[in-house]
């Protein structure tokens, strides 16, 4: 009996060694996870007698490299604050026109806010929303899509992410030509508006795929807001070298 108590005791001395350890490593890969590239939030509220500012700015921390890492956030961060202060010029020249001629006005608003696609070892693929509302029947919403190459803060075009640029554009066109046609009423002229994307065309990259889009009335009217047209990489062909969701 003694033995069996002495056998029991030595196992359970061991499972705790073990349960241990295993916190430990568990400890060690939380704090590598912690370490790597993390997208956080830069947040500028502002108001004056013409505008009102409330934006979120994406900003990148975590990276190795952080020559390539002040690259991207300085890249971001000058379209947000060239964004604002656009605004805020053109908001100064209204109120005070406004205020010569005795009139009531409203403020300007200018926003943001940004939503990550995809975060990978090698691309980081992030959209910032700017919306703008300048005193007319409805604000306007410009979606900004970053497509960011992390080995060297370069944003990633569709030229240098498809293998064969001429081929996979006509395979994307007869993909978008087919989605448009599910719902060929919401589009100017029943679909027929849409020829083909340009060589820069707005994107942003998802783990299985691509998304291309159109702004407010490039192709239908404002109600049916920005449109989205998903490719999957099944359809194109990808350069390898971005080892996507790698």
């Amino acid at each position: 009996m003694k033995k069996i108590f002495q056998f029991i005791i030595f196992y359970l001395i061991i499972i705790i060694i073990f349960l241990n350890l295993n916190g430990v490593a568990f400890n060690q890969e939380s704090n590598t996870i912690r370490k790597k590239l993390t997208v956080i939030d830069l947040i500028t509220k502002e108001e004056s007698n013409s505008i009102i500012v409330d934006m979120v700015i994406p900003v990148i921390e975590g990276m190795q490299n952080k020559q390539v890492e002040e690259k991207i956030n300085r890249m971001l961060q000058n379209d947000a604050y060239n964004f604002r202060e656009r605004l805020q010029a053109d908001s100064e020249i209204f109120a005070t026109n406004a205020e010569k001629e005795g009139w009531k006005y409203n403020k300007y608003i200018a926003s943001s806010y940004y939503i990550v696609h995809l975060q990978s070892k090698n691309i980081l693929s992030v959209s910032v929303f700017y919306y703008q509302y300048t005193l007319g029947a409805h604000g306007h919403t410009l979606q900004k899509a970053y497509n960011i190459n992390l080995k060297n803060g370069e944003i990633i075009t569709l030229k240098n992410l498809l293998k064969n640029m001429e081929n996979n554009k006509k395979l994307i066109n007869q993909e978008i030509e087919i989605q448009i046609q599910l719902d060929p009423y919401i589009y100017f002229d029943n679909g027929e508006v849409f020829k083909s994307i340009s060589d820069d065309q707005p994107f942003y990259i998802i783990e299985d795929g691509i998304v291309i889009f159109f702004g407010l009335y490039e192709i239908s009217p404002y109600v049916y807001g920005i449109r989205y047209f998903k490719i999957p990489f099944s359809l194109i062909e990808v350069n390898m070298y971005f080892n996507i969701g790698k």
